[in-house]
């Protein structure tokens, strides 16, 4: 009996992809974040950082797109996955996926890892370096600043990835940078151009990618790890409710309030 075809799946740049699901079944949240999420944070870690086995990864963002590069990143053979945020509900769900989780309001994120790194020790044979292996950005041009969190740093995670990835190591960048901002922060232009350290990430011979991902790529391989008990992406799912709650749930996300991750809505 063929399997049903999974709606979270259809849409109009998506294909029908088959899944072993029904209506509120344990996998269904699997299976929704197949046509999301899951997606995006593979191909994060997968294709833009290139994870393999045995590297050292730090994600800088622990939302849905965060949680899920990290998830990916473990998934692929990482040693050790950094997970950097300051919101504790999703830095708790970071611990829960076998992350590092790294709050950057008791200091510099960089350090905190070099520290970790120091005090782990290293593998047999392998030269002491200063950071990881891979870095994700799973943030974007909405960085907080360090210094003064209640503002707005575009570059602040590109420059924290720069000082800590090893030389001849990857960054990937999944986090948003638009062309425009329809909403500056006090005293920037909507043009404002990024400030990007090239200068260090030449000399240390580091890869950068960037790019969308596209989903028909990864989403019958997704939909096999799923099936076959290797990923459980619906983990990172917090809340279930009705569409009518769809309002309040996108409010308190953006509020970080309340624990809000990832909502799943039910018609």
């Amino acid at each position: 009996m063929p399997w049903p075809t999974c709606s979270a799946c259809r849409g109009p740049t998506r294909t029908a992809c088959p899944c072993p699901v029904q209506p509120g079944d344990e996998y269904e949240d699997d299976f929704v974040l197949l046509a999301d999420a899951f997606v995006t944070g593979w191909h994060a870690a997968a294709t833009l950082a290139g994870v393999e086995p045995g590297d050292t990864v730090a994600v800088f963002g622990a939302g849905a797109i965060g949680l899920l590069s990290a998830y990916s990143a473990r998934i692929r053979g990482a040693r050790v996955v950094y997970c950097v945020d300051a919101v504790d509900a999703r830095l708790d769900k970071a611990g829960e996926l076998d992350a590092v989780p790294i709050d950057f309001r008791r200091g510099d994120p960089v350090e905190q890892i070099r520290q970790d790194r120091a005090r782990t020790g290293l593998p047999l044979g392998e030269e002491k370096l200063g950071g990881v292996d891979k870095v994700i950005d799973a943030v974007g041009f909405q960085a907080r600043d360090r210094e003064h969190p209640d503002q707005e740093h575009p570059g602040q995670v590109i420059a924290d990835a720069a000082r800590l990835v090893n030389p001849t190591g990857a960054i990937a960048v999944a986090g948003v940078y638009p062309d425009k901002d329809l909403h500056p922060r006090p005293g920037a232009t909507a043009h404002e151009d990024l400030v990007a350290p090239w200068g260090a990430l030449f000399s240390k011979g580091v890869t950068v990618r960037f790019g969308r991902t596209h989903d028909r790529r990864y989403t019958r391989l997704l939909r096999d790890l799923v099936v076959s008990g290797r990923a459980r992406p619906g983990v990172i799912v917090t809340h279930h409710s009705t569409l009518a709650d769809a309002p309040d749930l996108y409010r308190r996300f953006d509020r970080r309030e309340d624990g809000v991750i990832k909502a799943v809505l039910h018609p």
